[in-house]
Formats: C-alpha cells, sequence, structure tokens
C-alpha cells in the first residue's frame, strides 16, 4: 500500500481526504495530513512518502513552495504529486508542469477524476518497483556480507556517518526505528541524515531499511519453515503482520507465502 501525505488548510477537505483515500483507491492511504506546506516540509524530512497531495494556496509555506523544496531534495526528486487549486487559473497548472506535478485537480474534488489520477501513478510507482529474488542457498549468516556489498559508502566525512547510520540501522532494523532516531544517535538533524545517506548510499533511509528487513524476512521464511508469518514481521521490526505483507509482496512481487512455495 502507498502512503500518502495531504497538505490542505481547508478542514473538512483535509479530513475527507485523510478519510476516504484508501477507499477511493484501495491502493493508496493517507499516512499523514496536514494544515500547510511547512508542517508538510517537516514530516517529510522524518518519514518516506510515495505520494504528495497539497493545495496550492495555503499559509506558511504554500504548495508551489513546498513542491519547489521537494524538487531539491535528493529522497523527493521524483516524488508524485497532486495539485489542488480551487482557481481555474492557466498560471497554476503552468507553474505545477515545470516542477513535473503529476496531476493538476481543481476543487470541489470529484472522486472519479482522483481515482483514475492515483491509478495512473500507481502504474507508475509499480513500474519502479525492482523485483529481487533471493537465492535459496543464502542463509542468515551471510547476512552481513550481502549488506556490506549492496550498500557501500565513500572513505569521507559524510560517508563515515553514513556508515555509522548504517551500521545503527543493522543492529536496530526489528525495531520500529524512524529516520529521527538514527539521527539522534548520530547527533545530526534528520534532514542532513536523509541528504548525506542518499548521497552515499545512493538509497533513501527508508528503501534501505526496507531492503535490509525484506532480505532477512526472505532468508527466515526460507531457513525455518516453523516460523509463522506474524513472527516473521515481528522479526523484521513490524508491528502489523498485515503492513508486513504488503510490503513484502510490493517489494519481491509475491506474498511471503508464495515466496515460501517457490523453494
Amino acid at each position: 500500500m502507498y502512503r500518502a501525505i495531504i497538505a490542505e488548510d481547508e478542514p473538512l477537505m483535509r479530513q475527507y481526504l485523510k478519510e476516504q483515500l484508501n477507499s477511493i483507491h484501495p491502493d493508496f492511504v493517507a499516512a499523514e495530513a496536514v494544515r500547510n506546506g511547512l508542517e508538510a516540509k517537516n514530516k517529510m524530512q522524518e518519514d518516506h512518502y510515495d505520494l504528495l497531495i497539497t493545495d496550492i494556496r495555503m499559509p506558511e509555506m504554500s504548495g508551489i513552495e513546498l513542491v519547489q523544496w521537494l524538487r531539491g531534495q535528493n529522497q523527493y526528486s521524483d516524488l508524485a504529486v497532486i495539485l489542488l487549486s480551487g482557481y481555474d487559473e492557466f498560471e497554476y497548472a503552468r507553474a505545477g508542469l515545470r516542477m513535473n506535478v503529476f496531476e493538476y485537480l481543481l476543487k470541489p474534488l470529484n472522486d472519479r477524476e482522483l481515482h483514475d489520477s492515483l491509478e495512473r501513478i500507481r502504474e507508475q510507482l509499480n513500474k519502479a518497483q525492482t523485483l529481487i529474488r533471493i537465492p535459496s542457498e543464502w542463509t542468515p549468516e551471510n547476512i552481513k556480507t550481502f549488506i556490506s556489498d549492496c550498500f557501500s559508502v565513500s572513505d569521507n566525512d559524510t560517508g563515515n556517518l553514513a556508515k555509522q547510520a548504517t551500521d545503527y540501522i543493522i543492529r536496530h532494523y526489528n525495531e520500529s526505528i524512524t529516520q529521527s532516531d538514527v539521527a539522534e544517535a548520530l547527533g545530526i538533524t534528520p534532514a542532513y541524515l536523509s541528504n548525506i545517506f542518499h548521497e552515499n548510499t545512493g538509497e533513501s533511509y527508508m528503501r534501505f531499511l526496507t531492503r535490509l528487513r525484506m532480505s532477512q524476512a526472505a532468508l527466515l521464511l526460507r531457513s525455518d519453515e516453523k516460523l509463522t508469518i506474524q513472527q516473521i514481521a515481528e522479526m523484521t521490526g513490524y508491528l502489523s503482520d498485515k503492513h508486513f505483507i504488503g510490503v513484502f509482496k510490493k517489494f519481491f512481487g509475491l506474498t511471503p507465502n508464495e515466496f515460501r512455495r517457490e523453494q
């Protein structure tokens, strides 16, 4: 399930999108709903999202200003964006197109139009997913070698920080850790961590954590048939087995049970 963040200053519209987005399209969930672009910026420095739905005109920071900031961030340079506006003005749409905004929708929103936009975004996101198969002969003992090969970092100051971050994640991936937790442990800000992590590993924090968790989950599925899906979910840092199954299928293209039967 893809995570969306909503930035909307109108309380009724914000609440509607927060409660109904998943009903409008079952592959999307409103993981966060905030009142303006500044609040959205702060949230996005702490967590990962697949989609931004934002009003154009908001206090503190407008939707256009928010997207301008996003396009300068490695983690969100290609984030799918839906711009909302109550004003049928070409200048707004043109500004959005210059910043690679995926859709521009007028309010009042039409659920069918929003669904169609979300479906196009879903197809785009699905195409971006890389299906990975873990060799059946792999064992939990060589996961450190796998991580070292996949996530090498540069030998410089920021590279050393990135290495410290990856080491921390490897030690705590089976806990409910956030980017803010890792940044606090290193004594830096989440925004700085996001930049140096992507610069040195080529991965966002969330992508790295997910890849690590999914790799370990695959190894556990193949190495111990007695483990239940719920147990494996808990052992890899997921509080909900339903969430774990959704992430696993998105990552591998198979459910955990289907992956286990492929042996």
